[in-house]
């Protein structure tokens, strides 16, 4: 008390000024003294970015709700001598980033997940490279990218397609060609439209060349478009222009402009990209053996990822798109998540999956493009040089050209096409030999709309709305028959081992065992918990994640989920710090792009014994299950209920996200009819299943197991997915592992499996 006295005495002599100059040093030395440990050294966002400004004397700007209500934790602890380490420190924290605008000049924006640097993009090819030094060891690298593409756009079956016709107007006549407004419905009230390109007076097999549209004003109603499409056209190619789903056209009269920006969009867009693709091979002129597509920008990246996705396409053309450190800023790109495919890919690699087929890469000094000659277009060369096709590969850049799909990216397009095709182009040339646009009639926006100028004959059934179109896309997807998120080809049922059964915990070598074995993949646990807040996993460190992946596509083996096994002997439902170790988790299946995960109630949340738990579950697993939700994953629970009352356990939970991941042994072991027990669940509760009993025999010695039955009773409820083969050890043998797991995995896959279809 005294010394707050004396504080008032000695400043009430000072100037008000100086009051105001001592109130603020106080200020100060009391916030100063606040940073402590105990509170993490905390201090607002903006009073962080203010003190760098000052610090290193730069300026700093940025949006007022970009730093709002945000924190930093040890705060000046993330300083360096080094200005932009110092940014890199502090922002990264915040999934913020920042660009340089000018000499000591930045701007502050959100993290930008679809960009690197350059440099990152080059150190990210030299690691692709070393996954594959062939045709085969590239194959195999291809195909699990396009099984993982085809997923993670939840397409893995597409849905099956509406029964109406193509919703066409009249045909309208210009020099050398037609043009035909065409509206295609690619899902229940969901219209793709587009305008179809003919050569007038051709005949025979004409080749067919998609169009897609990129983020440009005006989208396909701009001149650029309309001038490439009658081009193409006139030179004796179908040419199809369509929309950008949401962006500008006619599809914003069924969607805001503004949700062109979530991410479904990129599996709307492949969808229509599909069904075009598959109306414009059944008119009786196509020639299927001739399929060109391209693009610039959006719809260079639509380019590079139908190539990859489709064989039907048999030359691509990208533009002012291709990098290996630009994925798309636009979620219509690369909101789906496909960059995550295979460890971690980009755009440079999925361009190659053209390979060996004839693509132009058009590239310019005005975007992201402009590294192209001495990095991405190398990289290329050496994956067309395993066919021995590197002439089919080929680079047109324009060093002064700007992000645009001009008139100098054109003529080199149109060069490639007609020679790749055989197509005439002296019919677009003038009297010099030069390509010649200026036979094109440029259309006004109206002339090219199916709809009419207003929209006014949208179909009365067509939908609106972003979630009324969501519904409609699942809907959809899961009604296609067997449907899945997973690609079984021709295998209705896979067989993989356990990790950590086959005494491989999260190791290297649990892969070149598992081929050994004779599986088709392998389950890899999260490491051991104990006493620790989450998992001993190690496959967050990129580093290790691209080892086990690689290993994978270079064995050809797949990861069908990832074990939470440490939650056998921990107890779920009673530790405080769980929800650490479910988002580790959730992060390591994303960046796996591992869709499910393993989790064993255990012994201690045993709800058979301990029904006073269950609550505790349900909340816990309502949790996970929102998370999970959010990732587009689903975590299998194993419990000691019967089916009955597993069932009644996920109904409560109520998540679509939280499923059963079946053990045959827990109803073998308490006498249940095991046949009845998966009837009763059904098809769509389980994810995943544990083929296994308890040890001591073979699978195909054990006498209370009849797998026969158990096939024919999954076949009946139409269940397709993997087989996880666990335990079922010879006591006699135990620890001979091979041999074990060999002679299990050959049983299963006799019953279960039917020679692969050539």
């Amino acid at each position: 008390m005294k010394r707050v006295l004396l504080f008032h005495l000695r400043i009430s002599f000072l100037s008000p000024k100086k009051v105001l100059l001592w109130l603020c040093l106080f200020a100060c030395v009391s916030h100063s003294f606040a940073q402590t440990s105990d509170d993490q050294f905390r201090l607002p966002l903006k009073t962080v970015i203010t003190e760098i400004s000052n610090r290193y004397g730069v300026a700093i700007r940025y949006p007022e709700d970009l730093v709002k209500d945000k924190w930093v934790t040890f705060a000046e602890w993330r300083y360096r001598p080094d200005l932009e380490q110092t940014l890199f420190n502090v922002l990264t924290s915040q999934d913020l980033t920042f660009a340089k605008e000018g000499e000591k000049k930045y701007k502050l924006q959100a993290y930008q997940y679809h960009l690197k640097t350059v440099e990152e993009g080059k150190a990210q090819m030299a690691f692709l490279s070393s996954l594959y030094n062939d045709v085969q060891s590239w194959q195999r690298r291809k195909d699990s990218l396009r099984r993982c593409f085809w997923s993670a756009l939840r397409l893995t079956h597409l849905p099956q397609k509406p029964a109406s016709k193509p919703i066409v107007t009249a045909v309208r006549k210009f020099a050398g060609y037609t043009v035909q407004n065409i509206a295609l419905e690619t899902l229940p009230g969901v219209y793709v439209c587009g305008s179809l390109y003919r050569p007038l007076n051709e005949k025979g097999k004409l080749p067919v060349v998609l169009n897609p549209d990129g983020h440009f004003s005006k989208g396909r109603y701009r001149e650029d478009c309309q001038y490439r499409c009658a081009m193409q056209a006139k030179m004796g190619a179908l040419a199809f222009s369509y929309d950008l789903f949401g962006w500008e056209g006619e599809s914003i009269l069924q969607i805001d402009p503004k949700d062109h920006r979530r991410s479904l969009v990129q599996s709307i867009q492949v969808l229509s990209a599909e069904r075009i693709l598959d109306y414009l091979l059944s008119l009786k002129e196509a020639d299927p053996a001739r399929v060109a597509i391209t693009g610039a920008s959006g719809g260079g990246s639509q380019t590079m990822l139908m190539t990859a996705l489709d064989d039907r396409i048999t030359l691509s053309v990208p533009a002012a798109m291709l990098s290996s450190y630009h994925s798309g800023g636009c979620p219509c790109e690369s909101g789906m998540g496909i960059h995550l495919c295979g460890g971690g890919t980009n755009n440079a690699e999925i361009a190659s999956m053209a390979a060996p087929r004839p693509q132009l890469v058009v590239s310019d000094g005005g975007d992201w493009t402009q590294h192209v000659p001495e990095n991405e277009f190398p990289f290329l060369q050496r994956i067309y040089g395993f066919y021995g096709k590197t002439g089919a590969v080929q680079n047109a850049h324009f060093a002064t050209d700007k992000h645009d799909y001009g008139i100098n990216k054109r003529k080199a397009m149109y060069a490639f096409l007609a020679k790749q095709f055989g197509l005439n182009a002296g019919k677009i040339k003038n009297a010099q030999g030069e390509f010649d646009e200026s036979g094109v009639t440029i259309e006004n926006e109206n002339a090219l709309k199916v709809f009419g100028d207003k929209g006014e004959n949208l179909p009365s059934t067509a939908v609106k709305g972003f979630d009324a179109v969501t519904k409609v896309f699942t809907d959809a997807v899961a009604a296609t028959a067997n449907a899945d998120a997973y690609d079984f080809s021709s295998q209705r049922y896979k067989v993989a081992v356990v990790d950590l059964m086959i005494l491989k915990r999260q190791k290297l070598g649990a892969f070149p065992l598992t081929k050994e074995i004779g599986a088709d993949g392998v389950e890899v646990d999260m490491g051991g918990l104990g006493n620790r807040p989450t998992f001993d996993n190690k496959l967050l460190v990129d580093s290790v994640r691209h080892q086990f992946l690689s290993k994978a596509v270079e064995l050809d083996l797949q990861i069908p989920s990832l074990g939470m096994t440490g939650y056998y002997a921990q107890s779920f439902c009673q530790r405080e710090q769980f929800v650490q170790s479910i988002k580790d988790c959730i992060s390591t299946m994303k960046a796996m792009n591992v869709k499910i995960a393993f989790l064993p109630l255990g012994i201690q949340c045993d709800l058979v014994q301990r029904p006073e738990l269950r609550d505790s579950v349900v909340r816990r697993l309502r949790l996970a299950g929102s998370m999970a939700e959010q990732a587009g994953v689903v975590i299998g629970i194993e419990t000691a209920l019967d089916a009955a009352g597993e069932k009644k356990l996920l109904k409560e939970i109520g998540s679509p996200a939280v499923r059963s991941y079946f053990n045959f042994s827990n109803a073998l072991k308490n006498g249940r009819d095991l046949n009845k027990e998966l009837e009763i669940l059904g098809r769509d509760m389980i994810v995943q299943i544990h083929c296994t009993d308890d040890d001591g025999v073979w699978l195909q010695n054990n006498t209370r197991l009849m797998m026969r039955g158990v096939k024919k009773t999954l076949d009946k409820m139409g269940w397709r997915g993997w087989l996880v083969i666990e335990r079922s050890r010879d006591a006699n043998d135990p620890l001979n592992v091979k041999k074990n797991f060999s002679a299990n995995a050959a049983y299963v896959k006799s019953i279960f499996q039917q020679p692969a279809i050539k």
